[in-house]
């Protein structure tokens, strides 16, 4: 199966490498322990296999409700080609999601990392003993397994440590955490003084940090602001001139005033509502 998967593979780079170029960065720096002809073979081989089985679903429940045979043929080119789109698209969003979501947990958690990072290398211990010992916390989330793929390289493909350390920073999502291992890098091969260095990195991530929360405080007191005008002043306002308008009687769109009001009520602010809560969970920081 794993052959068929690679031919597959290679026919498709062969034939698509303007669309699958681009992915194959994205699944080395992902760490998904695939190999790329091996991943597109996948891709295509079910996008293929979700096509066929869309077509004959819809066929088949095309003929049970007596559709006429053009039409059914129609229906499942379409719903056999909106699926297949699905599939290939999903497959291949995949890299570029699970790296923006590594992104996202070494950003959040480099501030808290490094400043520890540096309260231990204020105790003299050597830069592999600090990434061993950043490993062993799973709360610095994508950080603990960037150490632990460094700790991988050293021991167990047996690497030296700068090449370890370069090896994981060529590779990692986030360019900030790359530019720090470079840091250490240089530190480390010019005997340079990584204390320093880390209690410095240390400080800049925090004050960085408090900055973005800041900033992020301040968004949110506007935020409160259109919420208080738009999703609590308004309704009532709505609510208030729908029941005078109650009184006299008329037509709203072409619904009555009583039914207008369900809809305001247990429809409209509610949805607005979940709206709104979606749109701070998604505009919120990493940090």
């Amino acid at each position: 199966m794993r052959d068929s998967f690679r031919i597959l593979g290679s026919i498709g780079m062969k034939y698509m490498s303007g669309y699958l170029n681009p992915l194959k960065e994205e699944i080395v720096k992902s760490n998904l322990n695939i190999l790329f002809e091996i991943y597109v073979g996948k891709m295509l081989t079910f996008s293929i296999l979700a096509f066929f089985s869309s077509f004959a679903f819809v066929t088949v429940m095309f003929k049970i409700f007596g559709a006429p045979l053009l039409m059914t043929i129609i229906g499942g080119v379409i719903a056999g080609s909106a699926t297949s789109f699905a599939v290939l698209t999903i497959y291949h969003s995949y890299p570029f999601h699970l790296l923006t979501s590594k992104r996202n947990s070494i950003n959040a958690n480099m501030p808290f990392a490094i400043n520890h990072m540096g309260a231990i290398s204020a105790s003299g211990v050597p830069p592999f003993i600090i990434f061993k010992l950043i490993a062993a916390i799973p709360e610095y989330g994508e950080i603990s397994n960037e150490s632990k793929r460094i700790l991988r390289n050293v021991e167990a493909f047996g690497m030296d440590l700068v090449s370890a350390i370069k090896n994981v920073a060529e590779r990692t999502p986030s360019a900030d955490f790359r530019q720090f291992l470079y840091g250490i890098i240089s530190n480390t091969e010019t005997g340079g003084d990584l204390k320093g260095f880390l209690e410095n990195s240390a400080k800049e991530a925090l004050f960085d940090y408090r900055l973005k929360r800041e900033k992020y405080t301040q968004t949110l007191a506007t935020y409160a602001d259109f919420y208080t005008a738009v999703l609590i002043a308004a309704p009532l306002f709505f609510v208030s001139v729908l029941s005078i308008l109650s009184l006299i009687g008329g037509q709203i769109f072409g619904l009555n005033i009583p039914t207008a009001i369900r809809l305001g009520v247990y429809v409209l602010m509610p949805l607005l509502n979940i709206m709104f809560i979606m749109f701070i969970h998604y505009t919120q920081p990493n940090v």
